[in-house]
């Protein structure tokens, strides 16, 4: 397990799971570009191939982590379960297991996997292979180098270069799988890196599911403000559908309105989610219900 010390708790929504595995019936996936701080081979295998093939149930979860434990293998979890250890419950099914591990180990998590029925299934690189075992259960594991850290093109501090380019300090979170405690990527480091490719259905209810939950802001550039009326639309990053912001959202006391194309930050009011679709917010499903810059705190905020 990670030494790393940190505050975990599980906050709930009150709502249970919104999830129930006899009523699953989910088209393949299409992949993309990977956001932020997230190579091409550090996509979920399912989401890079289109195949539906067995899906991964919390049990498989633990029997993968059982076997990885006893090999002495530290393991991570990311993608879609990284997402719902986070949440402390499932609210989707998933078609693979995404799990990372230290570059070091990784012959060692082969012979270990091999040995209990997991054969390959794609190679996509030395630091990342997907495995299938004769149930048709895809792992789809990524070796991170955690002794040598880099700055990479764009100047984001990444571990490497033996291994794939995780940001710094993203492997830092806690979570639970059916209140075992797992280690697994940080809520903004999965919220970062649903970015930059054609996201779907399930990509964005990831997303707003740890918004909702903790609290961690979106990012988005201004598509259209209309000073006259008050109001704008945001291009979030990582929804599907833009969003209506009123100039009441906007913060600071300066009075001033965001910019065509400026890069901000807002959140979402879950409640005014359900009520935004009316007349008055243009047929935007999705109202913000804070605005701010990009990069600024929202105590020190200034549009200039």
């Amino acid at each position: 397990m990670n030494s790393t010390n940190r505050s975990w708790s599980c906050r709930t929504t009150g709502r249970g799971s919104r999830w129930r595995e006899s009523a699953i019936t989910r088209p393949g996936l299409t992949g993309g570009r990977p956001g932020p701080g997230r190579h091409a081979d550090m996509m979920p295998s399912a989401a890079r191939s289109g195949r539906v093939g067995t899906m991964m149930r919390a049990e498989d979860v633990l029997a993968v982590l059982d076997l990885l434990d006893r090999a002495g293998i530290e393991v991570w979890l990311d993608g879609g379960w990284g997402v719902d250890a986070l949440l402390c419950e499932q609210t989707r099914p998933h078609e693979d297991l995404d799990i990372v591990v230290r570059a070091e180990t990784l012959a060692d998590y082969a012979r270990t996997m091999r040995e209990n029925g997991f054969r390959l299934w794609r190679d996509d690189g030395p630091y990342n292979q997907v495995l299938v075992d004769d149930a048709g259960r895809l792992v789809d594991v990524h070796a991170v180098d955690l002794g040598v850290t880099r700055t990479d093109e764009r100047g984001v501090e990444v571990y490497g270069p033996g291994g794939l380019p995780y940001p710094v300090g993203s492997l830092t979170g806690s979570g639970r799988v059916r209140g075992r405690r797992v280690d697994c990527g940080t809520v903004r480091f999965q919220i970062a890196s649903h970015t930059g490719y054609a996201i779907d259905e399930d990509d964005e209810r990831d997303v707003l599911a740890l918004h909702h939950r903790f609290g961690v802001p979106l990012a988005a550039r201004v598509r259209a403000w209309h000073e006259e009326d008050g109001w704008g639309v945001l291009d979030a990053a990582n929804l599907r559908e833009d969003v209506w912001a009123h100039f009441s959202a906007v913060a600071g006391d300066d009075y001033a309105e965001p910019a065509v194309g400026q890069a901000v930050t807002f959140s979402l009011d879950e409640e005014l989610e359900e009520a935004a679709g009316t007349a008055r917010q243009g047929g935007y499903r999705r109202r913000a219900m804070t605005v701010w810059p990009e990069g600024a705190a929202l105590s020190t905020v200034t549009w200039s």
